[in-house]
């Protein structure tokens, strides 16, 4: 492990000045800010005036609203600069320590003669900062209905928002949720720089904070019940916190129109994609809606180069297959709705977890775009995939779910699997009908 420490201490204490330029790049594209110890800190700080400066310019605030807010901007740059001199002496001193081979490993710590500590094990190493906070007010930049905004502080509530002593915490290691929470929980924010972080690409801080304005209305569970509820009824300003939070985003699933959150029990909000990641949302219009939901926050996010917002909207602005396909057929038309549905095949696909989707095939791209067009009329959102010389117009369990023939004639599919198909396919069954229960209850 000395070797690995040390690695990552030489690069903490390396030399490199950051560029407004550079550290909005890294905002925009991952969210954390990386690298030396005083690149760190002194990317943070000019994130930090910017974000408030756009704010400033952007929202309409009062004179007494925007006092608040440049005077939040200077409370939290003093704080980065105490942390950064403590931070800086601490990395120094256990660099010293290590590359004389003057230290000691003890419960999970690695600790200096000086008395100089940090936490050092295979998973985590981390310097704590210590005695360095600050309170300050943020001002109500949204001037949402009370309502509207409670459906914003849901979805933080179900992914990276805590508890503590009944107020609501969050910590981050991403400058732009810093003022994306401050500005769903406006009031008296305590901040603390907790820790930082070695990695292989450098350092980064977290920055921890209580909002002490607000009591904690909702338990975990609870909220992350509700964000599911809201989904359903057709709200999905909580998902789009919840996924701002807790949301996997990896071009390869924003590819598929997949809005993937981390759960530690996956299975019980939506199709399980790993041990702790769960499908909870798909199609490009779940991401559209995401951004129509957004409001004013969408203005915030916008401004923040919040990187998980830009996965957002570049996935509104991509076609879907059917979309490109239609554009090349001349005089498109629609089949009979009916003898599309009728004429459907199910298939049990055993990846993530399992699913089970209901497909046409046409020979030629004009009966695919005719077939895609009729299970539109009946709100549906069809995917169509090239299968070998034909085509497949699909959907997904969702659209089987809310089409009562579709969905009956789906039970009766999944039925005769449990009865006399293999054992992966009963397996599948299995986890289908878990998952769905009152898909189930509809069994003929």
């Amino acid at each position: 492990m000395g070797s690995k420490i040390i690695q990552r201490l030489e690069l903490a204490l390396s030399v490199k000045k950051p560029t407004p330029g550079e550290v909005l790049e890294q905002v925009s594209t991952r969210g954390v800010l990386r690298g030396p110890v005083d690149f760190v800190f002194s990317a943070w700080r000019l994130y930090v005036e910017y974000a408030a400066q756009e704010i400033a310019e952007t929202f309409q605030l009062t004179e007494e609203e925007r006092r608040t807010l440049l005077n939040f901007r200077d409370a939290v740059k003093t704080l980065l600069t105490e942390a950064q001199r403590q931070a800086s002496e601490k990395l120094a001193a256990l660099y010293k320590a290590v590359a004389e081979g003057n230290y000691r490993l003890e419960g999970g710590k690695l600790l200096a003669p000086d008395g100089t500590w940090m936490y050092a094990t295979k998973n985590v190493m981390r310097v704590p900062i210590r005695r360095v906070s600050a309170s300050a007010r943020f001002p109500d930049v949204l001037k949402l209905p009370r309502q509207r905004l409670e459906m914003i502080q849901m979805g933080w509530r179900a992914s990276d928002e805590g508890n503590e002593r009944g107020r609501p915490f969050m910590a981050t290691t991403q400058p732009w949720q810093v003022f994306a929470w401050a500005a769903a929980r406006p009031g008296e924010i305590y901040m603390f720089p907790a820790s930082v972080n070695l990695t292989r690409q450098g350092v980064s801080v977290t920055l921890s904070m209580v909002a002490r304005s607000w009591r904690q209305q909702w338990r975990k569970e609870e909220a992350i019940s509700m964000v599911l509820t809201c989904l359903r009824q057709g709200e999905l300003a909580p998902l789009l916190t919840m996924w701002l939070g807790d949301g996997k985003a990896r071009w390869g699933r924003i590819g598929r129109f997949e809005i993937a959150v981390a759960a530690k029990e996956p299975w019980k909000i939506g199709r399980a994609t790993g041990d702790y990641e769960a499908v909870v949302a798909k199609g490009h219009d779940v991401f559209m809606r995401l951004a129509e939901a957004a409001g004013p926050y969408g203005m915030l996010l916008d401004l923040l180069k919040c990187h998980k917002w830009n996965y957002i909207k570049e996935a509104v602005a991509r076609k879907r297959s059917v979309d490109i396909l239609r554009e090349a057929v001349k005089n498109p038309r629609s089949e009979d709705p009916d003898r599309v549905l009728a004429s459907m095949k199910f298939s049990l696909v055993s990846g993530n977890g399992g699913t089970l989707i209901a497909a046409y095939y046409a020979n030629t791209a004009e009966g695919a775009v005719a077939a895609a067009n009729a299970l539109e009329t009946l709100g549906m959102r069809p995917n169509v995939v090239k299968w070998n010389r034909k085509y497949m117009i699909y959907v997904g369990l969702g659209d089987i779910k809310k089409n009562k023939q579709l969905r009956e004639a789906a039970m009766r599919f999944l039925m005769e699997k449990m009865r006399s198909g293999t054992p992966r396919e009963r397996e599948i069954v299995r986890r289908i009908i878990e998952r769905n229960p009152h898909f189930s209850n509809d069994r003929p």
